[in-house]
């Protein structure tokens, strides 16, 4: 399994939308700047992406925080989620370990069909 410490990912703040005047505005915004490591990572992932419709799938967490210091203007600390990008690799992290599974019983298969034929 991948190192986890290693894996490309971005991290940003998502901040309470302090301009929201109409029930359609965003609860929440931010702009998060993905990195040329985590870009090229998803670029191969489309390129590989054998499903019909191709993509890159990103796995999102988030965490509540509250800022340090004290907003000038609310005279509080403000509230915040703490976020999280990277390659979400579920699925081939499962798909990688089903395999090594069926190589695994397939060699063991192979071995006991060769133990088979000694005379002895």
């Amino acid at each position: 399994m991948e190192d986890y410490k290693n894996k490309a990912k971005v991290t940003g703040n998502i901040f309470k939308n302090g301009y929201k005047q109409k029930q359609t505005h965003p609860d929440y915004k931010s702009t998060i700047t993905i990195s040329e490591q985590l870009l090229r990572e998803m670029v191969e992932a489309v390129k590989s992406d054998t499903r019909r419709e191709k993509g890159a799938d990103l796995s999102i967490a988030m965490w509540n925080r509250v800022s340090k210091n004290v907003n000038p203007k609310t005279g509080q600390n403000t509230e915040y989620m703490y976020t999280a990008i990277e390659m979400d690799t579920y699925k081939s992290d499962k798909d990688k370990a089903t395999q090594e599974a069926v190589d695994t019983v397939q060699f063991e298969s192979n071995v006991k069909d060769e133990l088979d034929d000694l005379p002895f």
